[in-house]
């Protein structure tokens, strides 16, 4: 049996983390060293992480999984969507960062929505070079120092520190595995740069700096109790120097993980990054493509609402639009979901989000299995229907846990019943 704490492990995402080191002490007192000028360091690199205040590092790594336990093997697709918010920018400490790691995942079909399984938040310090410090009781990131570079050779510099087309450099990494309590596996990590590269990605092509990176994985005992994992990792990247991130990588998971219990979970995961900084949008940026939305949708379709939120802007479908007590799409829905289908088409591709909602009445249970089938009929017409790019396209279903009026009258609870189809700004 495959446990799902256990086959969460290699489907997340890559990261990186090393810890400071404590100054050195002189004749019983420590030694105060002058603070390091972390950007100045990195200026005329290439192989520097770049980031202003503000800036949004998003990752969508797609992942396609076999996972065998003895005689047992599941196969799925899992999307994982890292959102980074640059929230300062220390000359001393690095990039402080904060955000949201999500893992969603979605059967053998190609051509249908994921749904979301797992969520985290993290706040952590990113260096220029690479390295992260992180919190030891932090889960996430998970998978830590890849990729990190050198200190002081780059493609960027002549001469001795100069970096060409078959130069070779090592880093430490590790990842924090989730057993009954998180365990740190530590690993070395070997790179080998290749020079310029055109590449394409979903954001276009571009020549990107092109490294390769593998490590192996051998942590535990055999003979002693506890969580034992061996195999190997390989990953190409790209890397954007404009940008200052990467642009595109490809990864290969041969993995073992064997649990406390003794159960042995093999891994082959092949998957596909993309990499892209953003500002968020304004509020008026927002309003204003909510009221354009609002003016194409309601000539027609006047129960349709639209709404600014955290996350961006929702295009509200009332339960007028489904079968009574069912996740069955009415006629008047058809009309309306081909109308918004051909405004997403023209929009900025970004992620959407389905959501299902109901008022608060009822079993909890019933709610929640409702809200979730209405939120995935939705998703599944604009993908099947519309052909939009089921990559983009994710939903979930949230009950009555976010009501949008008051449930203690009649008017409030319709109000609550809702699919909700989110452009995703964060």
């Amino acid at each position: 049996m495959i446990r799902p704490a256990t086959a969460a492990v290699f489907l997340t995402l890559l990261f990186i983390g090393q810890v400071v080191a404590a100054p050195r002490a002189t004749r019983g007192k420590t030694e105060k060293k002058p603070p390091i000028d972390l950007f100045a360091e990195a200026k005329g690199k290439i192989f520097r992480w770049q980031f202003k205040e503000g800036d949004i590092l998003e990752l969508k790594k797609f992942s396609e999984q076999t996972i065998k336990a003895g005689t047992q093997s599941v196969q799925r697709s899992v999307f994982h969507r890292v959102l980074l918010e640059t929230k300062n920018a220390d000359t001393t400490k690095g990039y402080q960062l904060e955000g949201t790691f999500m893992s969603l995942i979605r059967g053998g079909e190609s051509k249908s929505p994921y749904t979301e399984t797992e969520r985290f938040s993290s706040a952590f310090i990113m260096k220029p070079i690479g390295q992260f410090i992180v919190s030891p009781d932090q889960y996430m990131p998970n998978i830590r120092s890849v990729p990190t570079f050198s200190d002081a050779r780059d493609p960027a510099l002549k001469d001795d520190q100069g970096m060409e087309a078959g130069s070779t450099w090592e880093r430490p990494g590790e990842e924090v595995m989730k057993f009954a309590n998180l365990v740190t596996v530590p690993f070395n990590v070997r790179y080998e740069y290749r020079g310029l590269e055109n590449v394409k990605s979903e954001e276009g092509e571009k020549s990107c700096h092109k490294i390769i990176s593998n490590y192996e994985l051998n942590y535990g005992d055999g003979e002693a109790a506890g969580p034992r994992v061996f195999g190997y990792v390989t990953a190409v990247w790209f890397w954007d120097a404009q940008q200052g991130i990467p642009y595109y990588a490809q990864e290969e998971y041969n993995v073992i993980i064997v649990n406390e219990q003794g159960i042995a979970n093999e891994f082959k995961i092949k998957s596909r990054s993309y990499y892209r900084k953003f500002r968020a949008r304004a509020d008026n940026d927002k309003i204003n493509l909510a009221a354009k939305l609002k003016e194409d949708l309601q000539a027609d379709n006047p129960e349709v609402s639209v709404r600014v939120t955290e996350q961006g802007v929702a295009i509200s479908l009332p339960e007028i639009f489904f079968s009574t007590g069912s996740a069955k799409l009415s006629k008047e829905s058809r009309a309306a979901l081909e109308k918004i289908a051909g405004l997403l088409k023209k929009g900025d591709a970004r992620p959407i989000r389905v959501r299902g909602h109901t008022d608060n009445v009822g079993d909890e249970a019933y709610n929640q299995q409702l809200s979730e089938q209405r939120a995935s009929r939705v998703a599944e017409y604009l993908i099947e229907n519309a052909e939009l790019n089921p990559d983009k396209m994710s939903y979930d279903g949230r009950g009555a846990r976010d009501p949008v009026a008051d449930n203690a009258t009649s008017e409030g609870r319709a109000k609550n019943r809702r699919v909700e189809i989110i452009l995703l700004d964060k």
